[in-house]
Parts: structure tokens; C-alpha cells; sequence
């Protein structure tokens, strides 16, 4: 039996190419998604083996990110999860393996990679891609000083799309004042002395 798969990601050019990566492979593509809102939604009547996702689809009404993965573990509990991202942040790399995914795929990498993320995460294995396992790998070594919480690197990825404290707050449903600490402490950590320079460090970091 062929395993299902529903793709998403807000790049149509992604989700052509991971279609036919898949579907070459024998692995069955039983829906598609572009926001965090239509794969929230598709999963409530669609039926699949394994979902792949994006991690940033920032023109979603619903929380894309960390928020989108929790939303699904929540909902789907038993549902395998693969990531696919541009984003090297080992706090969010972390957040991810703690919530249960299954796959970490690195879009830079060679996406041929993704059927293999797939099959071992229906035989609830855990695949991270080689480019990422060594970040995860180091790790331990850039704790500390400089180095962003998972949520502190979602604040980041937030204000850096454009949303607002209040937005953010109101987003993640927690207080202004928690948001506005969190923002603080990870601008001190990693030097920034000003938005542009958040910006501009969000950039160089993929959290855009």
C-alpha cells in the first residue's frame, strides 16, 4: 500500500517539485495547501499517512511556525510530521524534534532526500537532514550567550514578517509583557541594538 502524503507550503514551485520528488518515489500526494488556514482545515476530512510541511507560511490567517506545529500535534496527535525549512536556528530545530516531528528537511539541501524524511516518519523514525544534523549536533557547544530559546527565535520570526508586540501577543495568546521581554532578551543576546539590525539579523538567519 502506497503511504499518502498531503504537501504544504506557500510556494507553488516548492510544492510542484516535492509532488513529483514524491510521486517518482511511489509515495502518494492526496492534497495540497499554500496557508497554515487550508491545512489546518484539509486535515479535518482529508485522510494521509504523513504530513509535510513548511514551516514559515506567513500569509496565513492562522499561526504559521511553532504555533502551526503545536495547533497540529494537538489536533492530529498521532500524525507523523516532516518539516521542510530554510531555517537553521538550532533553538527551532529543537522546539521541532521536542514537539514530536518526525522530519527536518533543509530546503537547500538535495530535496531527493524527502521520500526517505517520509517513509521514516511513517515507521516513526526521526530524519533530519545532514546540513541540519550537524547544527543540532553543535549545539550544546553554542548554548549560552548569543544563542536564541525557541521562543525567543519565534519572536524574532514574527517581528521580522512584520506583526507587531501587540500582534504577536495577541497571536500567540500570551501578554504583552511576556512578548515584550522575550524580544528584549533576544536582542541582548545577540548584540542588536535597533529593529533594522533584528531585521537584518533575521535574514542572515532564514527566520524570514
Amino acid at each position: 500500500m502506497n503511504l499518502r502524503v498531503f504537501l504544504a507550503d506557500d510556494h507553488p514551485v516548492v510544492l510542484r517539485g516535492a509532488r513529483a520528488i514524491l510521486e517518482a518515489s511511489g509515495i502518494a500526494v492526496v492534497g495540497e495547501a499554500r496557508t497554515s488556514d487550508d491545512l489546518l482545515a484539509a486535515l479535518e476530512s482529508e485522510s494521509c499517512d504523513v504530513v509535510v510541511t513548511d514551516f514559515a507560511m506567513p500569509n496565513s490567517t492562522s499561526p504559521d511556525g511553532a504555533e502551526m506545529i503545536r495547533q497540529l500535534r494537538e489536533r492530529h496527535p498521532l500524525l507523523p510530521i516532516v518539516v521542510m525549512t530554510m531555517i537553521g536556528n538550532v533553538g527551532i530545530l529543537d522546539s521541532l524534534l521536542r514537539a514530536a516531528v518526525l522530519g527536518v528537511v533543509e530546503k537547500t539541501e538535495d530535496m531527493e532526500i524527502l521520500p526517505m524524511a517520509v517513509k521514516s516518519a511513517a515507521n516513526r523514525r526521526v530524519f533530519i537532514s545532514s546540513g541540519l544534523r550537524r547544527q543540532l549536533d553543535a549545539m550544546g557547544k553554542r548554548r549560552g550567550r548569543g544563542t536564541l530559546s525557541a521562543r525567543e527565535a519565534e519572536i524574532i520570526r514574527l517581528l521580522a514578517s512584520g506583526l507587531t508586540v501587540t500582534e504577536i501577543a495577541q497571536q500567540l495568546d500570551r501578554s504583552l509583557k511576556t512578548i515584550s521581554r522575550q524580544k528584549i532578551d533576544a536582542m541582548r543576546k545577540l548584540g542588536l541594538e535597533n529593529e533594522a539590525e533584528l531585521y537584518a539579523y533575521a535574514r542572515e538567519n532564514g527566520l524570514t
